[in-house]
Protein backbone atom coordinates (compact mmCIF):
# COMPACT_ATOMS: atom_id res chain seq x y z
CA UNK A 1 0.00 0.00 0.00
CA UNK A 2 2.98 2.25 0.90
CA UNK A 3 4.16 2.48 -3.23
CA UNK A 4 -0.01 2.83 -3.75
CA UNK A 5 -0.36 6.11 -1.08
CA UNK A 6 2.79 7.50 -3.17
CA UNK A 7 0.75 7.20 -6.27
CA UNK A 8 -2.00 8.34 -5.01
CA UNK A 9 -0.25 11.18 -3.62
CA UNK A 10 2.27 12.39 -6.69
CA UNK A 11 0.50 11.33 -9.50
CA UNK A 12 -3.51 10.58 -8.53
CA UNK A 13 -4.62 10.81 -12.67
CA UNK A 14 -2.06 7.58 -13.21
CA UNK A 15 -3.83 5.25 -10.61
CA UNK A 16 -5.67 2.29 -12.75
CA UNK A 17 -7.86 -0.39 -12.29
CA UNK A 18 -4.69 -2.61 -12.49
CA UNK A 19 -3.59 -1.15 -9.05
CA UNK A 20 -6.84 -1.91 -7.19
CA UNK A 21 -6.92 -4.77 -8.53
CA UNK A 22 -3.49 -5.69 -6.65
CA UNK A 23 -4.61 -4.48 -3.76
CA UNK A 24 -7.52 -6.94 -4.03
CA UNK A 25 -4.92 -9.77 -4.97
CA UNK A 26 -2.97 -8.72 -1.73
CA UNK A 27 -5.93 -9.55 0.36
CA UNK A 28 -7.37 -5.96 0.57
CA UNK A 29 -11.49 -5.82 0.55
CA UNK A 30 -13.47 -3.31 -1.12
CA UNK A 31 -14.14 -1.32 2.73
CA UNK A 32 -9.91 -1.69 3.18
CA UNK A 33 -9.14 0.06 -0.51
CA UNK A 34 -12.24 2.48 0.07
CA UNK A 35 -10.79 3.35 3.70
CA UNK A 36 -6.91 3.97 2.64
CA UNK A 37 -7.89 5.51 -0.72
CA UNK A 38 -9.77 8.18 1.60
CA UNK A 39 -7.31 8.71 4.34
CA UNK A 40 -4.63 9.07 1.86
CA UNK A 41 -6.66 11.74 -0.26
CA UNK A 42 -8.01 13.36 3.20
CA UNK A 43 -4.03 14.33 4.05
CA UNK A 44 -3.20 15.25 0.81
CA UNK A 45 -6.19 17.86 0.82
CA UNK A 46 -5.33 19.25 4.23
CA UNK A 47 -1.74 19.16 3.86
CA UNK A 48 -2.50 21.04 0.45
CA UNK A 49 -4.67 23.63 2.29
CA UNK A 50 -2.76 24.01 5.30
CA UNK A 51 0.44 24.65 2.88
CA UNK A 52 -1.24 27.04 0.42
CA UNK A 53 -2.33 28.91 3.44
CA UNK A 54 0.93 29.40 4.52
CA UNK A 55 0.40 27.34 8.23
CA UNK A 56 2.54 25.12 9.93
CA UNK A 57 1.25 21.33 10.23
CA UNK A 58 -1.53 21.06 13.11
CA UNK A 59 -1.55 24.56 13.69
CA UNK A 60 -4.15 26.82 14.13
CA UNK A 61 -4.43 30.96 13.56
CA UNK A 62 -5.80 32.84 16.87
CA UNK A 63 -8.53 34.41 14.78
CA UNK A 64 -10.19 30.89 13.65
CA UNK A 65 -13.64 31.16 14.21
CA UNK A 66 -14.59 27.50 13.73
CA UNK A 67 -15.84 25.78 15.97
CA UNK A 68 -13.69 22.84 15.40
CA UNK A 69 -11.01 24.80 15.66
CA UNK A 70 -11.46 26.56 19.09
CA UNK A 71 -8.82 26.24 21.20
CA UNK A 72 -10.70 25.85 24.81
CA UNK A 73 -9.61 22.89 26.14
CA UNK A 74 -13.20 21.15 25.28
CA UNK A 75 -11.95 19.51 22.20
CA UNK A 76 -10.45 15.83 22.10
CA UNK A 77 -7.58 18.11 19.88
CA UNK A 78 -5.04 19.70 21.17
CA UNK A 79 -4.70 23.39 19.10
CA UNK A 80 -1.70 25.51 19.45
CA UNK A 81 -2.76 29.36 19.08
CA UNK A 82 0.14 30.95 16.26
Amino acid sequence: MVVDAKRLTDTPGMIEDSDIEALRAAGWDERGIWQATALVSFFNSSGRLEATAGLPPDKVPATARLKEATPDGRSALTLTRI
